[in-house]
């Protein structure tokens, strides 16, 4: 499904669910749909490559998120190195996560784009 292309509201509220929901269950539960239902849809393929489009673009969201607080969380390691205050443990722990999970994060999209290429080739005849 290319983003030219309608879904049903149905498919729509599955959509949405499945995108921001840990399991078809709970996705089912939030939209209202049976479990079955969207079985259905994520057996097609059209729909499955709509859904991983959409994780795709919002992961790449959320890695640009992080990286714009990147140079924050950078500014405060620096400002830790030089401080004695005790509550700069915190801080700096608060500022490797972020840097942490930035660079898992442009991994992983490294990788969702590779399993991409890779689906793609596949499909080809």
């Amino acid at each position: 499904m290319s983003a030219n292309v309608a879904l049903s509201p149905n498919q729509r509220k599955a959509m949405i669910a499945l995108l921001n929901s840990p399991s078809v269950r709970a996705a089912a539960a939030a939209c209202g749909l049976h479990e079955r239902t969207l079985g259905r849809y994520l057996a097609d393929e059209r729909f499955r490559a709509e859904l991983r489009r959409r994780q795709g673009e919002a992961l790449a969201a959320a890695t640009a998120a992080l990286s714009g607080l990147a140079g924050k969380a950078l500014a405060v390691l620096d400002g830790v190195m030089d401080s004695d205050d005790a509550t700069d443990a915190a801080k700096l722990r608060a500022a490797g996560l972020v840097l942490s999970e930035r660079w898992k994060a442009v991994e992983l999209v490294e990788l969702v784009e590779r399993i991409g290429a890779l689906e793609e080739a596949l499909d080809k005849p």
